[in-house]
C-alpha cells in the first residue's frame, strides 16, 4: 500500500511585493493570492488522498505577520484534518520566542518541529518524516549533519529549509547549507526541502524543491505548485510536480534601438508587452519590461510613461521597466560640432579610455546620456 504526501515551501505569507511594483490594492490582491494558494494546497492534498502536507519553511514573513495570520493558519490547518500538517520553520519564519509558531495554539493535526537537529515523526506503515527548525534567521548549520537513520526496514524522509550548495542560484542567501550527496548517505530516501524558489525534482539524488507556489519575483516565471510525494509499498519514492499558480511573472525585452522619438519607444514597448501577456490572465500578470538597444540622445525615455503605456496596451496588473539602453554612437558627429556638447562628449570619452570597472563604465554611460540630453534641451527621463 502506498502513502502520499503533499509538499510545499516558501509561501511567504504577508510579503510586501513592493519590488514587483505592487502597492495599495494590487499588493493586497497579491497577499490574498498567497492565502488562496495555501487553501488550494489543502484541497489538492485531500484530492490526492495524502496522509500529510509538509511545509519546508518560509510559510510566512516574521516581520510582517501578526495575529490575523496566526488565526488564519490555525483555522486553515484545522479544516484539513485528518490530514497531518508537518511544519519545518525556515529563515524568514524562524522558531523565535515571540514568533507565530511559538505563541499559537495549533490544532491536533499539526506537528511543529522544534529542534535544529532532525527529529523523527512517524506517519505509520513504516514511514517516518524527520524534520528540524531554524531557531534563528541566520542559522548556518548543516541539516544533514546527523547520524545515519534507517536499518529498520522503513522509509525515512527529511524535511527542512536549506541551501543545497551544488545548485545555488546566483545571489541566493545561504541558510542551512547542505550537499545533496549526503541525502542517501544519511539513510534518507528523499529530502523535502525549501529555500530555493525554483522547482527542482531530482529522483536520483532524492532532492525535492517545490519552489514558491506563486511567483514572488520577476525571475520566477515558470509553472508553479506543490509536489506530490508517493511512497510505494516496496519503499520506492516518486515525485509528481503540479502546476496550479494563479499569478504569473514575465520578463520581456523591447528593442527600441533606432527610435526617433518617445512615441517610438512607447509603441515598441506596447508591442512587446502585448506579446508577453499572450496566454495569461493579464489582471494576474506581473510584467518586467527591459528596454534595449542604442538610442539617440535626443530621445527621452521616462520609465513611468513607458510603464503606463505598456499597462494600457496589455492590461497587466503591474509593469516595471528597466532601461538597459545605451547611447547611440553619435560621438563622431558630436566631435565636429565645435560646441559645448562636443567638448563634453570628448571629456567623457577620455574618462572612458582611462579605464575603470564595470560600475565606472555604467556611470559614464549615464553621464554621457544625461549630459547630452541636458545640453540639447531635451526633457530627461528617469531610467
Amino acid at each position: 500500500m502506498s502513502t502520499r504526501l503533499l509538499h510545499i515551501a516558501d509561501l511567504h505569507l504577508d510579503r510586501a511585493f513592493a519590488a514587483m511594483g505592487c502597492h495599495g490594492e494590487l499588493a493586497i490582491r497579491r497577499r490574498l493570492g498567497l492565502r488562496e494558494a495555501l487553501g488550494r494546497a489543502g484541497r489538492t492534498a485531500a484530492e490526492h488522498g495524502c496522509a500529510a502536507l509538509t511545509i519546508a519553511g518560509d510559510l510566512y514573513e516574521h516581520d510582517r505577520a501578526g495575529t490575523d495570520t496566526a488565526r488564519f493558519l490555525a483555522d486553515t490547518f484545522a479544516s484539513w484534518a485528518p490530514i497531518q500538517v508537518l511544519l519545518a520553520p525556515g529563515n524568514h519564519d524562524a522558531l523565535l520566542a515571540r514568533s507565530i509558531y511559538s505563541r499559537t495554539a495549533w490544532p491536533g493535526n499539526v506537528h511543529l518541529f522544534g529542534s535544529s537537529c532532525l527529529e523523527p515523526h512517524p506517519l505509520g506503515d513504516g514511514l517516518t518524516v524527520w524534520g528540524l527548525a531554524h531557531l534563528e534567521p541566520s542559522w548556518q548549520g548543516d541539516p544533514l549533519d546527523c547520524a545515519a537513520v534507517g536499518g529498520d526496514g522503513g522509509v525515512h524522509l527529511a524535511l527542512f529549509h536549506g541551501a543545497e550548495l551544488g545548485w545555488r542560484p546566483e545571489g541566493k542567501s545561504i541558510h542551512g547549507p547542505f550537499h545533496a550527496s549526503h541525502i542517501h548517505e544519511r539513510g534518507f530516501a528523499a529530502a523535502l526541502s525549501g529555500h530555493y524558489h525554483r522547482r527542482r525534482l531530482d529522483a536520483a539524488l532524492g532532492l525535492v524543491y517545490p519552489g514558491s507556489p506563486e511567483p514572488l519575483s520577476f525571475d520566477e516565471s515558470e509553472g508553479r505548485g506543490p509536489v506530490v510525494v508517493t511512497v510505494a509499498g516496496n519503499g520506492s519514492v516518486s515525485f509528481e510536480a503540479l502546476t496550479d499558480n494563479r499569478w504569473h511573472a514575465r520578463t520581456v525585452s523591447a528593442d527600441v534601438g533606432g527610435a526617433r522619438s518617445a512615441a517610438d519607444v512607447v509603441e515598441a514597448a506596447g508591442v512587446a508587452a502585448r506579446a508577453a501577456c499572450t496566454g495569461t490572465d493579464p489582471e494576474r500578470t506581473m510584467l518586467r519590461l527591459d528596454l534595449v538597444g542604442a538610442v539617440d540622445d535626443a530621445v527621452s525615455i521616462d520609465a513611468f510613461t513607458v510603464e503606463t503605456a505598456a499597462r494600457e496596451a496589455c492590461g497587466a496588473a503591474s509593469v516595471r521597466t528597466r532601461d538597459l539602453t545605451s547611447t547611440a554612437p553619435t560621438l563622431v558627429l558630436v566631435g565636429v560640432e565645435g560646441t559645448v556638447r562636443s567638448a563634453f562628449a570628448a571629456a567623457v570619452a577620455r574618462a572612458a579610455a582611462a579605464g575603470g570597472g564595470e560600475e565606472d563604465h555604467c556611470s559614464l554611460e549615464d553621464t554621457l546620456r544625461y549630459g547630452l540630453q541636458a545640453l540639447s534641451g531635451v526633457e530627461i527621463g528617469l531610467r
